[in-house]
């Protein structure tokens, strides 16, 4: 065999083997965002069950969203974010009509199950590959993903405010 082939075969042989590594790293990155993903699941249902049924329509001034209706907004981010990366519908919120916590917590149970289900689809493609974000803006699908966190985070962290104000402590962070 002549040494062109045979730097031809190493380098061929070095590129599959860091090719594998790269495809291995992604994976691992899944597997972590489909664990946040369940732990915020948990979370955000620990705080709309902290919530008394007869506060859900609660609001702290005049131009919030109601409690309820906060929380279906939290769900209404992951489907925008999760949404734009073609892995299925998100599921319907209820209407704003029929936000009382029956329905809105059987919504963010839905709504987590689908971001789940979309998360743990991924490949490492989707994670830098670019979707249409709106308005003429494109954003990666890692992007699309802390778009969702971050998102998820601050408007959980407004419920835990309404919480308080209704003299309830939320539950402890765990995420």
């Amino acid at each position: 065999m002549n040494r062109r082939k045979v730097i031809s075969s190493m380098v061929v042989g070095a590129a599959a083997a860091a090719s594998v590594r790269v495809a291995r790293a992604a994976d691992k990155e899944i597997e972590i965002f489909v664990a946040h993903w369940k732990k915020s699941k948990d979370l955000t249902l620990k705080v709309a069950d902290a919530m008394p049924a007869d506060d859900y329509s609660y609001k702290p001034f005049p131009e919030a969203r109601t409690f309820g209706g906060e929380l279906v907004h939290l769900c209404g981010g992951e489907a925008h974010y999760l949404g734009m990366l073609g892995k299925g519908a998100a599921p319907k919120a209820p209407a704003a009509a029929d936000q009382a916590k029956p329905a809105v917590v059987k919504y963010i149970g839905d709504n987590y199950d689908w971001a789940i289900g979309v998360v743990g689809q991924l490949t490492e493609a989707d994670l830098t590959k670019s979707f249409d974000a709106g308005r003429g803006a494109t954003m990666t699908g890692l992007d699309a993903l802390y778009a969702a966190m971050i998102h998820t985070a601050h408007t959980r962290g407004y419920t835990e405010m309404f919480l308080r104000n209704k003299g309830i402590t939320p539950p402890s962070y765990s995420v």
